[in-house]
């Protein structure tokens, strides 16, 4: 059992350092190709954020797309001194960044949507209130214009 076993170890042992050998240049060094990737991320996150700005009417996350903003300039930093690594996490801050602000905005529309509609049933609840109170009034002069009328 103990011969069956080690072939197998040693085939495993080999492929996973020759996987790890694969895998330290290819996150080390970014090509051309990735570099201009990299720079196309970064353009298209600060497209999106004109985009965010625009939708966030009440200017209610201001300050968390001033944030991504200055995050855009950090990874724009980082890929002229062609760190690449750096430059992917700040892009994947920045797209979580976005995430939040979207979420945000969207929890602020929500929120005036429920208070206009809270502030709309307070005045249907006022309004029927009223018109109990004058079906009362109404039932009490009924009965008393019956009473005088017999």
């Amino acid at each position: 059992m103990l011969l069956t076993m080690r072939p197998w170890k040693n085939i495993a042992s080999a492929l996973c350092l020759t996987g790890a050998a694969m895998l330290v240049p290819a996150s080390a060094h970014a090509g051309k190709a990735e570099a201009g990737d990299l720079k196309r991320q970064i353009d298209a996150q600060r497209a999106a954020v004109s985009d965010l700005e625009r939708v966030d009417d009440g200017r209610r996350v201001s300050g968390e797309v001033a944030l991504l903003r200055s995050w855009l300039d950090e990874a724009d930093a980082q890929h002229a001194k062609e760190s690449w690594d750096k430059v992917r996490i700040v892009l994947d801050r920045c797209v979580a960044q976005a995430e939040l602000v979207r979420q945000k905005t969207l929890a602020t529309k929500i929120g005036a949507q429920a208070d206009e509609r809270e502030k709309a049933a307070g005045a249907s609840k006022d309004r029927l209130e009223q018109t109990k109170k004058a079906l009362a009034d109404a039932q009490v002069n009924k009965k008393a214009l019956e009473m005088n009328a017999k």
